[in-house]
């Protein structure tokens, strides 16, 4: 006789066992299922958060960072920012804990962000009433810098035109002379003069011309002083140091005191020499009246 129950009993076993593997192969089917779309989530979840900072990140490298407080507040921002998005990039555990807390690190940092750049904003609006104002002031300056030069070209020509007025007044007072008549005179013995061409017989010069007319001048009292040179540059007959308008001095061979009316007036010089000094050559005679230099004349002695 055959005994079939351990049969059935390895039977059940079996079956038990295999609802068991399909159950825990279905079970694991399905939760790695779950994982692969609760990986995908949260790597999307990464994407977005890295996608938001990399905007606020574009947004403050828009911004040009000076030496100012804001600007280095903006820049202390930037560096958090970067390093947040860093350490999400880096996540790997499926953990939406943290993708919270970074949630609500970003929104923290979008309000400071609005504060921050409503600061700028205003900065910038000053910034750009001041150059307004600094491109008004430059204008100004501009205009003020073309009429400086408008006027210092003005006064420089004016100078002009008054130091040209002042030489032509200074000329119009001066007193023009003739042309003038030198002669070497001997004494006879008769006391009179005669002409002379000869060294060894002049006792004197005669120097003859006239003041011309000049209305402008002021009339009155006006000194002449004669000059007579020889070739050696000696001043023949010295008889007084002078003093000219141009503050140069010089020895004078005769000194007249001409009355001066603004009409031509004859003159006359008669400088006395000792013969013995007059040798042959050429004589060089100045005329200086009112102290300027008038003209000049020669005489040659044989």
């Amino acid at each position: 006789m055959m005994i079939t129950i351990p049969k059935l009993k390895n039977n059940g076993i079996v079956a038990f066992l295999m609802v068991l593997i399909i159950t825990i192969g279905y079970l694991s089917y399905q939760n790695a299922s779950d994982y692969a779309e609760l990986k995908n989530v949260f790597d999307l979840e990464k994407k977005e958060l890295e996608m938001e900072l990399n905007i606020v990140i574009k947004d403050y490298e828009d911004v040009s960072f000076n030496k100012n407080e804001v600007s280095l507040k903006l820049r202390d921002e930037l560096h958090k920012i970067i390093k947040l998005r860093d350490t999400i990039q880096n996540l790997k555990a499926i953990d939406y804990g943290l993708i919270r807390f970074y949630r609500k690190r970003i929104a923290n940092l979008a309000k400071q962000n609005k504060i921050l750049f409503t600061q700028i904003d205003s900065l910038n609006h000053i910034n750009n009433e001041l150059e307004t104002k600094n491109d008004s002031v430059k204008e100004v300056l501009l205009e003020k810098e073309s009429q400086n030069t408008q006027l210092k070209s003005k006064n420089y020509f004016l100078g002009q035109e008054k130091k040209v007025l002042k030489e032509k007044i200074a000329v119009a007072e001066i007193i023009e002379i003739s042309s003038i008549k030198v002669e070497a005179m001997k004494k006879k013995r008769s006391n009179r003069y005669t002409s002379t061409s000869r060294s060894s017989k002049t006792d004197a010069f005669k120097v003859e011309f006239n003041l011309l007319e000049n209305k402008i001048i002021t009339e009155g009292v006006k000194p002449i002083y004669i000059q007579i040179m020889d070739e050696n540059k000696n001043i023949v007959a010295p008889s007084k140091e002078v003093k000219l308008k141009n503050r140069e001095k010089i020895l004078s061979s005769d000194i007249l005191m001409a009355e001066y009316h603004n009409k031509q007036l004859s003159v006359i010089s008669f400088v006395n020499v000792n013969r013995e000094n007059i040798k042959r050559g050429s004589y060089f005679i100045k005329v200086f009246v009112d102290g300027v230099f008038s003209g000049n004349s020669i005489v040659k002695l044989k």
